[in-house]
């Protein structure tokens, strides 16, 4: 088989989709075909325009290099790894490994590759951090000694000598400008250069970072062999390193006093003239400054039964799919009224099949026309019962009357001593049963308060839900309203059907043996933006952890003519909300459903994964304690659309488990922008950082820099967005420290103030990634 076969068969058995040149690289995440494959004459060319190296998608491919020519190449030595250094976060998980390589590919004598944390080729979006981070914080924070060399080869050698050395990743000449703050409270840095110029260069790069957070920095180079491992193979010591003489280029003259490795530009920028003009070899690509680019609702998922009424309504109301599903979640879990419940294991509690669901909606977005067309069936049968049962219960309240007055006069005869004790106690027991017969049904509740709400709940049963496009309720469980915070116990309790107890001085004595609360609320952004600043309590009680989140894109300008929803389709809708009604919600006894063995293999499956993906560093890491509820809301999700299809069933199957779990990715993007939107600065602080970026190719300077009071000046007059209020100089410079941390521009120290010298301050300064003036062209 020629070598272009052998590769195309690969990629085809890979899943990788494509045809002629053009073709999905399976080394990294590729929606669009970026790997170009070229059948020449000896054998085939492949090459990822997203960067992967030719070795990473051959390995993925599961061929080796020779498998790309024709005829068999000469034998050389096989390349093997040799080494794999882990480079961790402050708190020692592993960020990714770099793997040396001997004999190096095409020829070298070495190579280094990049693997993710679970030792997958490519660490694309993976931040850099310092080799041995945590024993480098351990000894800056001691205020001990730090050596800093080019490769993780010569700080295991130093580490030999029980020494705290660090390297940065890539070698010489990619030391990033943030690194420094990793060194900062050192009692000093020594930087050990390799014996050429690029490692003398990148020594005195490293140096000037280092002294521009106050540590003291001395430069050592070996007095034998390239580096400190040759140095010490040689049997010399420590003691025999010698001080670099080395200092910049030529241009580097008698003119600079400031005492600098760097030449007088040099001197100001941290960067040479030339590396400034090319871009820098110490720029890496910028990480991006992420937008929340949120999935849309994943309708087919709903089954052939309710994704028909989702689409017809959003046709017809204009209304987007994502606030129409999670209207009719609220109404099936509604429908349910506490009487269901899950057990997906031994040892697992029972799920109690309420739903809390958030839409963030803008006014505009046809919030209530939603919830009305959702709840509607509902109420409508709700009001039904209400009218069959009117004469009874008002004969019953009218029994309570009469009761009571009759309580009350037997109590006057037995205190005067006519009648016994014991008569007035039959007439109590009389007044107690009328008391405990149902009254009229309630399935819903408006905009009410917390108090309000636990007594409504205890003349119903226990169960209530409240579906509402006003933000009342949610202002209330935050504590906006009075000075007071708010007690949302009952809320978290209803959430899993624990039982309730409400016992207030002078108000009586209320019990619920078992809670269940319904809450499908779709409000404005504004109302939640910063809610963690507002209320840091109201997201540490764990109650914003029980949401299902919706954010959806605005629905462009409808038209007058909509089409109406087909009869068939609303009378489905309608007649199934209305069986749930009469089998369950009136329901005296609460139905248990379980998962068949293939839907708990499903579901295991994607506990485990979850799981996995809270952990620091995993996927999920930054709304872990979110996560943890999704595997519970998820099976929750799992019986609505069980029963909502089949209302008689017990079982959860294998194909409407999967629809479910289908969910998740929606579920996890959207939660993840709604706290953001709710943290401190709003939208994760990101709104800020963009805005300085979109603004900074108009703030240059001739040399490509900028500083924090022509970037302040920029927002004159405006309020930044998100809500942060007037945009100050603090505000920036915090934005612009993150920004540095993502690659996109570095502070230039400044020089030192002459003693004695007045005048303000100089503005801090910064120098830009090239890529803000000189943006990379798309790949066509």
């Amino acid at each position: 088989m020629s070598a272009y076969g052998r590769v195309i068969d690969a990629l085809n058995a890979h899943g990788s989709k494509g045809r002629g040149n053009a073709w999905q690289c399976i080394a990294h995440e590729d929606g669009s075909p970026s790997l170009s494959v070229t059948n020449g004459a000896k054998g085939v060319a492949i090459h990822c325009h997203a960067g992967c190296a030719t070795e990473d998608v051959v390995a993925a491919l599961g061929l080796t290099m020779s498998d790309l020519f024709d005829e068999p190449l000469q034998q050389r030595e096989k390349s093997k790894v040799v080494a794999e250094y882990p480079y961790c976060d402050a708190d020692g998980q592993v960020l990714k490994y770099v793997r040396r390589i001997e004999p190096g590919y095409n020829g070298e004598r070495k190579t280094f590759r990049q693997y993710n944390a679970d030792g997958k080729p490519g660490a694309k979006g993976i931040p850099n951090v310092l080799y041995r981070l945590p024993e480098v914080l351990s000894t800056a924070k001691a205020g001990g000694i730090i050596y800093v060399v080019e490769g993780e080869k010569d700080v295991e050698s130093l580490r030999a000598l029980e020494l705290t050395a660090t390297c940065n990743i890539g070698g010489a000449g990619k030391w990033g400008p943030s690194y420094s703050r990793w060194l900062e409270g050192a009692g000093e840095v020594i930087v050990i250069a390799d014996r050429d110029e690029p490692g003398r260069k990148h020594a005195a790069q490293v140096a000037e970072s280092a002294r521009s957070v106050k540590v003291p920095v001395r430069i050592l180079e070996p007095a034998q062999g390239k580096d400190v491992t040759d140095h010490l193979a040689a049997g010399l010591t420590f003691a025999d390193l010698v001080p670099s003489t080395w200092t910049a280029p030529a241009e580097n003259d008698s003119s600079n006093s400031s005492g600098s490795l760097w030449g007088p530009e040099e001197a100001s920028t941290g960067i040479s003239g030339t590396e400034k003009e090319e871009g820098g070899p110490c720029w890496e690509d910028p990480l991006p400054v992420q937008r929340h680019t949120l999935p849309p609702f994943p309708t087919d998922l709903l089954g052939d039964s309710l994704a028909p009424w989702v689409r017809a309504n959003g046709a017809s109301l204009n209304v987007s799919d994502d606030l129409l599903a999670l209207s009719a979640f609220g109404t099936i879990s509604a429908a349910l009224g506490g009487r269901v419940q899950v057990n997906v294991k031994p040892g697992w509690e029972a799920e109690n099949v309420c739903l809390y669901c958030l839409g963030l909606a803008d006014s505009s977005a046809r919030k209530t026309p939603a919830l009305d067309a959702a709840s509607a069936p509902m109420r409508a049968r709700i009001g039904q019962l209400r009218e069959e049962k009117l004469a009874v219960v008002e004969e019953n309240e009218q029994e309570i009357r009469i009761t009571e007055k009759e309580l009350a006069a037997v109590e006057q005869e037995v205190s005067r001593g006519k009648k016994d004790k014991d008569e007035a106690r039959a007439v109590l027991d009389r007044l107690r049963d009328l008391r405990e017969r149902p009254g009229l049904p309630k399935a819903f509740v408006g905009d009410v308060t917390l108090e309000a709400l636990g007594k409504v709940m205890g003349e119903n049963g226990g169960r209530m839900a409240l579906h509402e496009s006003e933000a009342g309720f949610f202002k209330a469980c935050a504590g906006l309203y009075g000075n007071g915070r708010a007690d949302i116990t009952l809320v978290l309790k209803a959430y899993s059907g624990t039982g309730h107890e409400i016992d207030r001085v002078g108000r009586g004595h209320s019990w619920m043996a078992r809670t269940a609360l319904t809450l499908a609320l779709i409000i404005q952004p504004g109302v939640v933006e910063h809610m963690e600043k507002d209320n840091p309590e109201f997201k540490s009680s764990g109650f914003l952890n029980r949401f299902l989140f919706a954010l959806p894109q605005p629905m462009p300008p409808g038209t007058f003519d909509t089409p109406g929803v087909p009869a068939d389709i609303a009378a489905a809708y309608d007649t199934r909300i209305e069986r749930l009604v009469d089998t369950i919600w009136t329901s005296e006894n609460v139905r248990t459903l379980t998962l068949t063995d293939a839907a708990r293999k499903v579901f295991a499956e994607f506990y485990n994964e979850t799981e996995k993906a809270k952990v620091d560093g995993g996927r999920l890491h930054d709304i872990g304690e979110w996560a943890g509820k999704l595997a519970g809301q998820i099976v929750r999700v799992a019986a609505c659309l069980a029963l909502y299809e089949d209302h008689a069933t017990s079982e959860i199957d294998d194909a409407v488990m999967g629809r479910a779990i289908g969910l998740a990715p929606y579920l996890q993007a959207h939660a993840r922008a709604a706290f953001a939107l709710m943290s401190r600065d709003g939208d994760g602080g990101r709104k800020l950082l963009r805005d300085i970026l979109d603004r900074l190719p108009q703030l240059l300077d001739t040399e490509k820099t900028v500083t924090v009071r022509k970037i302040r000046e920029s927002f004159k007059g405006r309020r930044a967005t998100g809500g942060l209020g007037a945009v100050d100089a603090e505000a920036i410079k915090e934005a612009l420290d993150e920004l540095e941390e993502l690659g996109w521009v570095a502070e230039i120290p400044s020089p030192p103030r002459k003693p004695g010298q007045r005048g303000q301050k100089p503005s801090p300064k910064y120098d830009v990634h090239p890529w803000i003036y000189d943006p990379p062209k798309e790949e066509s």
